[in-house]
């Protein structure tokens, strides 16, 4: 009893592991105060509630009581998954022979993954279009001029299959249907192959029907898989990213020795840096990490991939850069500043500490009134899309703008905090969460009027009954479950002090980081959609093998 008792307090760890240690306890005081925060918030529920709707309230005694019962339990809680972890460990791997490749796994898989989202694909046919996918169409049909608000790439894309429709049938309907198709065939592909890379690393059969049955039930894949907006491709592409990446871990960097795997990478990479806005951070930090994990192999035998992904990172900065900056092209700056424009805008409303002069200059960006009239602190919109909001004022003065927001952050710290804090409250919050962009399988208003593209729903014509209330989910789960989940993940590697495993998930991590910069609205899973499809990575990153001849135990 005694054993157990040290086990979970980890008198260990203490003795054996002291950066373990720190970090465990790191991760337990932020997950606990995350719960504290939860406490003291007063929220209605709606993201267009006004700044008298949700606010923190003050700190009483009760609170303080959350704050240690959570991080008590989440100690309790981890210190048993210390215990608990080498018994899963000798179930994940299989014991028996098998083959080094069974391609039968990765077609069966396939047609189970597509006999799984047969009911969505008809209940939805031919998907959900959302606000940002009808810009995306428009530029594809040249009806409005292309910018990088909604990725470049991606309408391109979809203007290949809009094209082959009007060719066939004349009519765009037929190209959105060969669109969705094309979406949810690559999904599948890219799922079922993810299955038959963890067959190929001997990962245990149990877990490879596990696997499949999240993507095959997992509501918010298939609904995904038919929801026509720019996340689904862009997750498709980190995910295939970050696959790469794991192998690449496994390998010990060896598979960039061939010139092919140094050419998937690069496509890789440039499907990610082009398919969301934030893709290029991701892709960026990712590789330099990379680079520095193999800063030893480079000079040897990895120059090829050192200079390719160099040269390509510098060929996407000019392209995002001055390429489209030359051609108007780029995304408004004002797309970028959804934090910063909404702690101004909290102080105005809550009427905080703020110089005449400073007034008037927040007043040439948007009338003091208007801002205290329309300001809502889970969505920037209702502010950077009102009428009088001067978006050439705010591009002719970038660098007043960030003067007067510093020194606003100045003069009233607190007011900033917990506007930020209320406006990227759904990332951080695992109790709050809302359905708005949480998915997208119907049509938004006046799509099928103004496009003439017509929603199907197949199962209620052949039987009269429609199922989508079955398949959609009742309530939404918060982001910031998903991401608690990843970093408990990257807390067992820490345990296992399998530091390059790391890099796996930064990817995912910097998705949500970089959301968490720039975020235009409290509540969206698209947003960090690629937290859910990682899912199955993991339960699996911690007891992947890695090839190496040195001293590192896996």
């Amino acid at each position: 009893m005694k054993e157990v008792i040290k086990k979970i307090i980890g008198v260990e760890n203490i003795k054996n592991d002291k950066k373990y240690f720190l970090v465990k306890i790191i991760f337990i005081t932020i997950f606990a105060f995350t719960i504290f925060l939860d406490s003291i918030l007063t929220f209605s529920g709606d993201i267009f509630s006004k700044v008298n709707e949700i606010y923190f309230t003050n700190i009483e005694l009760k609170h303080i009581v959350i704050l240690i019962c959570a991080w008590v339990i989440s100690y309790f809680v981890i210190s048993l998954i210390e215990i608990m972890f080498p018994k899963f460990e000798k179930t994940i791997e299989t014991k028996k022979e098998r083959k080094t490749k069974n391609k039968r796994i990765f077609f069966i898989v396939f047609l189970i993954l597509l006999i799984c989202w047969l009911p969505y694909c008809l209940s939805y046919f031919p998907g959900g279009i959302y606000v940002d996918t009808l810009s995306s169409i428009q530029q594809a049909l040249e009806n409005m001029p292309f910018n990088n608000h909604n990725p470049i790439l991606y309408a391109l894309i979809m203007k290949v299959f809009i094209m082959i429709g009007m060719k066939i049938e004349g009519n765009l309907q037929l190209g959105i249907e060969l669109f969705s198709i094309f979406q949810v065939l690559i999904m599948a592909i890219t799922f079922a192959y993810f299955v038959y890379w963890l067959y190929k690393k001997k990962i245990s059969n149990k877990y490879l029907v596990i696997t499949t049955l999240f993507f095959g039930f997992c509501r918010l894949v298939p609904l995904y898989a038919v929801s026509l907006w720019k996340d689904t491709p862009f997750c498709i592409a980190l995910f295939c990213y970050i696959l790469f990446i794991a192998e690449t871990i496994c390998q010990d960097g060896k598979n960039l020795e061939k010139i092919r795997n140094v050419i998937i990478y690069i496509l890789l990479l440039i499907l990610v840096a082009f398919l969301r806005s934030n893709g290029i951070y991701i892709a960026v930090c990712t590789t330099f990490i990379l680079l520095l994990i193999y800063k030893r192999s480079i000079i040897k035998t990895l120059k090829k991939f050192a200079i390719s992904s160099i040269i390509t990172i510098m060929l996407i900065w000019v392209i995002q850069g001055p390429v489209y900056k030359q051609y108007g092209l780029s995304t408004e700056f004002v797309e970028n500043l959804g934090v910063p424009v909404q702690q101004i805008c909290y102080v105005v409303a809550k009427d905080g500490n703020i110089t005449e002069e400073q007034k008037a200059f927040i007043n040439q960006l948007c009338p003091i009134d208007v801002i205290k009239e329309n300001y809502t602190p889970c969505i920037v919109d209702s502010i950077k899309w009102n009428p009088n909001f001067s978006n050439n004022f705010l591009e002719n003065n970038k660098g007043e703008f960030f003067k007067v927001w510093f020194q606003v952050f100045l003069q009233n710290p607190m007011s900033y905090i917990k506007a930020y804090l209320i406006n990227t409250i759904g990332f951080w919050n695992v109790n709050q969460a809302t359905k708005d962009a949480y998915i997208n399988p119907t049509m938004w208003p006046d799509v099928a009027e103004g496009l003439k593209i017509e929603q199907n729903d197949y199962i209620e014509r052949i039987t009269g009954v429609s199922i989508r209330k079955v398949l959609e989910p009742t309530s939404a789960v918060s982001s910031a479950v998903y991401l608690f989940m990843l970093l408990l993940s990257a807390l067992v590697v820490i345990y296992k002090k399998q530091y390059k495993k790391l890099v796996i998930y930064l990817p995912g991590f910097l998705t949500w980081l970089t959301i968490m910069i720039a975020v235009p609205l409290a509540f969206s899973l698209r947003y960090v959609y690629i937290l859910v499809l990682m899912i199955p990575f993991y339960f699996i990153i911690p007891f992947l093998k890695i090839n190496k001849d040195n001293k590192e135990k896996t």
